[in-house]
């Protein structure tokens, strides 16, 4: 079994960086930001599309560029792993990476919180042709892991739908963006990281 974690949401927790990036964009064009809920509503997906989404009458390439440089210097800050995973990764099980970040973003990430080489493939957003929900980055961690066996372990309905969409279990998490009650239409919830360690039996 190889187990595939998004991150944001999931494995880190990036809600204050995130807000405070989305924040510094906005200001970039002199508009004001969009309300929380609706940000984080769509953390997972691309990062254009989600500028898009927010705002469809603005240039999403310029909001995505401020986005980007504004949220480096906030996740130095920000950005931290949830209680647990740290022990979580130090048990011997095979695990992979898929996340809505950049590939970029996801390699600065895993750097800056000590688990870039705990992964057998990290995948970014851009990674593929279709990011999520649709299942290209599983279809590739399958290619370049050799399994089929894999199980996807997420806090947005996005990556239950990817897991669904390439016919993979699920999990998701209650510490993320999503609602338990959202995730649910999707997969089972656990709530806490020693619940996550017992589903997955490891």
């Amino acid at each position: 079994m190889l187990v595939v974690f998004d991150l944001d949401g999931t494995v880190i927790d990036s809600t204050q960086a995130l807000l405070t990036a989305q924040e510094a964009a906005w200001a970039s064009v002199g508009l004001p930001c969009p309300p929380p809920e609706a940000i984080l509503d769509l953390i997972g997906l691309p990062l254009r599309h989600t500028m898009k989404t927010l705002a469809p009458d603005q240039d999403p390439d310029a909001l995505a560029e401020a986005y980007s440089k504004a949220y480096v210097a906030a996740a130095t800050e920000h950005e931290q792993l949830f209680d647990g995973m740290t022990d979580l990764f130090a048990r011997p099980f095979r695990a992979a990476v898929a996340t809505g970040k950049s590939q970029k973003g996801a390699d600065r990430a895993l750097k800056q919180c000590g688990l870039y080489d705990r992964f057998e493939i990290i995948l970014g957003g851009n990674s593929v042709p279709n990011p999520k929900p649709h299942p290209d980055m599983l279809y590739k961690i399958m290619d370049a892991t050799g399994t089929q066996d894999l199980v996807m372990v997420g806090d947005t309905t996005y990556d239950l739908e990817m897991a669904n969409a390439a016919g993979v279990k699920a999990i998701g998490v209650s510490w993320g963006h999503h609602s338990v009650e959202r995730l649910n239409e999707w997969a089972p919830v656990v709530h806490s990281v020693d619940e996550l360690q017992r589903e997955l039996g490891v």
